[in-house]
C-alpha cells in the first residue's frame, strides 16, 4: 500500500504541476539530454519504501518539463522503469553496459548539455545538501559551478563542485551529473519541494546556455597530480621526497612499523596523505600485501574493521588508493563497502587502474564519493631516470587534452631515487610552462 501510494503521489504530483521558469533561452533551442540514474532491477540507494530509481525519474520529467518552457529541445535516457543494458551490444557486466550505453546514447545525440540525475546514499540527516560532479574539461567545470550555486540556495550551505572520473562523465559532450539530495531526506517526496529544487537546476542550465559562447572561450589551467606509492615501507629513498620541496601525495601503506612515522613526517613537511590500501589481485606473492589487505572473502563488516584500524593509524589521510586490487576493484561488495567508508569519512578515492574493469569509477556516483583514476604509472616502462621524464611528457600531454593529467609513482624498490630525481628535473620546467602541480586537496573540497 505504501508503495502505491508514493507512486500515485508523485504521478498526480507530476500531472497536477505547474512548471513556470525564470529564465528562457536567448538564442535558437538547444537541446538537452536528461539521464535518470538507475532504473529496472537496480533501485539505486534504497531508504524504507523510498527507491532512487523513482526519485531520479520524478526529478527529471519535472526538469523536462522546465527546460523545455524555457525553450529547450528535451530528451531522456530513460522515461520509464528501465534500464540501458540491451541498447547497444558489447561486453561487461550489466552495471557497466547500463552506464557505458547510457554515455554512447548521450554522444550519439551530441546535445548541446547533459545532465545525470541521482539521489545520494548515506544517512546525512544534517547535511542535506546537493552536489555537483563535473569530468576533466573547462567548460563542465563552468557549468558545474553555476549548477552548484542553484542548489547552494535551495540547500543554504555554501559548497564547491566536485571533479570526478565517473564513468558517465567521460562522455565527450559537455555534461554534469548532480546529487540533489540524499534519499533520506523526506523533503525530497515533497512534489512541492522537488519542483523547487528543479526549477533551480533548470534556471541555472538555462543560465550556462545563454552563456555557453562565453564559457567555450575559456580556457582551464591544465594541472598535473603526482602520487608517490608504498610509504611505510622505511625505504631509503624516503628522505629525497622529504626534501622534494615540489607538491606531490603521498601514499602510505597502512599496518607497517613505519606507517605512523612516516606519515606523520610527510604530512609535517607539507603533502597531502592518502591510504595506500592493499586489496587482493587476481595473481600474487602474499608478501606483496602486507599484514592485512582487503581479500574477496572478507565480509563488509572484516572489510569496515581494517578501514577504521587504517584510518586511526593514519588520521592525516584525506583520501584512498589501492595498492594492486585487480581482483577486488572487480568485486562489488568490496568496493561498496571501501567507498561507503570513504562516503561516511569524508574521503576521495583514487583508482590506480590495476584493472580496466575497475568498479570504482562505474559506483562512485552512488555514494557521492570523489573517483579520479590514474593515467600513467611513472615507473613503467623501468625505473631508469631517462625513461621516467619520458613519462612525465606523456602526462604533459595529457593535460593538455584533458586539463588534468594523475601519474602515480613508487618510493621503494619500484622508483625511489631515479623517481624523485626526474621529478626535480621536470617539474619545475612545467611551472615555468604554466602547468600547476597540484596535491590532491587542490583538486577536491572538503564538505563543509
Amino acid at each position: 500500500m505504501k508503495k502505491l501510494f508514493f507512486s500515485l503521489f508523485f504521478i498526480i504530483g507530476f500531472w497536477g504541476a505547474n512548471f513556470p521558469v525564470y529564465v528562457n533561452l536567448n538564442s535558437q533551442p538547444q537541446l538537452i539530454v536528461i539521464d535518470p540514474g538507475h532504473g529496472g532491477i537496480d533501485p539505486g540507494a534504497v531508504n524504507s519504501w523510498v527507491k532512487e530509481k523513482d526519485l531520479n525519474l520524478t526529478a527529471s520529467l519535472y526538469l523536462k518539463q522546465f527546460l523545455e518552457n524555457a525553450g529547450a529541445i528535451v530528451t531522456l535516457t530513460r522515461n520509464g522503469d528501465y534500464d540501458l543494458k540491451d541498447l547497444y551490444p558489447g561486453p561487461g557486466s550489466r552495471q557497466f553496459k547500463d552506464i557505458e550505453n547510457r554515455k554512447k546514447y548521450i554522444e550519439n545525440l551530441n546535445p548541446d548539455f547533459f545532465i545525470s540525475i541521482h539521489v545520494n546514499s548515506g544517512n546525512f540527516r544534517k547535511k542535506y545538501f546537493g552536489q555537483v560532479f563535473y569530468g576533466r574539461n573547462p567548460i563542465n567545470a563552468e557549468f558545474a559551478s553555476i549548477i552548484q550555486d542553484s542548489l547552494n540556495k535551495i540547500y543554504n550551505v555554501s559548497k564547491s563542485p566536485q571533479i570526478a572520473d565517473f564513468l558517465i562523465l567521460s562522455a565527450s559532450t559537455p555534461g554534469v551529473l548532480i546529487e540533489i539530495g540524499f534519499i533520506d531526506d523526506k523533503r525530497l517526496q515533497n512534489s512541492d519541494f522537488l519542483k523547487k529544487v528543479c526549477q533551480e537546476i533548470a534556471s541555472s542550465i538555462i543560465k550556462c546556455l545563454n552563456q555557453k559562447k562565453q564559457i567555450s572561450q575559456l580556457k582551464g589551467e591544465s594541472k598535473l597530480l603526482i602520487i608517490i606509492d608504498d610509504f611505510g615501507n622505511n625505504s631509503d629513498s624516503l628522505v629525497d621526497f622529504l626534501k622534494l620541496k615540489l607538491p606531490f601525495t603521498a601514499a602510505v601503506m597502512p599496518f607497517l612499523n613505519n606507517t605512523h612515522q612516516e606519515a606523520k613526517a610527510l604530512y609535517q613537511s607539507g603533502n597531502d596523505i592518502i591510504i595506500h590500501l592493499p586489496m587482493e589481485p587476481k595473481s600474487y606473492k602474499r608478501s606483496w600485501l602486507g599484514p592485512r589487505p582487503i581479500m574477496v572473502n572478507l565480509t563488509p563488516q572484516e572489510i569496515t574493521s581494517l578501514l577504521i584500524a587504517a584510518l586511526k593509524e593514519n588520521p592525516w589521510a584525506i583520501g584512498i588508493n589501492n595498492h594492486t586490487g585487480s581482483r577486488a576493484c572487480e568485486d562489488e561488495k568490496i568496493v561498496k563497502t571501501v567507498l561507503s567508508f570513504c562516503q561516511k569519512n569524508n574521503l576521495a578515492f583514487i583508482d590506480s587502474q590495476t584493472t580496466p574493469n575497475s568498479l570504482f569509477p562505474l559506483l562512485g556516483s552512488e555514494f557521492g564519493v570523489v573517483v579520479l583514476k590514474r593515467d600513467i604509472f611513472l615507473e613503467v616502462n623501468g625505473k631508469e631516470e631517462k625513461n621516467i621524464i619520458e613519462q612525465l611528457k606523456k602526462l604533459q600531454s595529457i593535460a593538455q587534452k584533458k586539463n588534468l593529467g594523475i601519474a602515480i609513482g613508487h618510493v621503494g624498490y619500484e622508483g625511489g631515487k631515479p623517481t624523485a630525481n626526474a621529478l626535480k628535473k621536470v617539474l619545475p620546467e612545467l611551472q615555468r610552462q604554466g602547468f600547476k602541480i597540484c596535491t590532491l586537496s587542490d583538486l577536491i573540497k572538503k564538505h563543509p
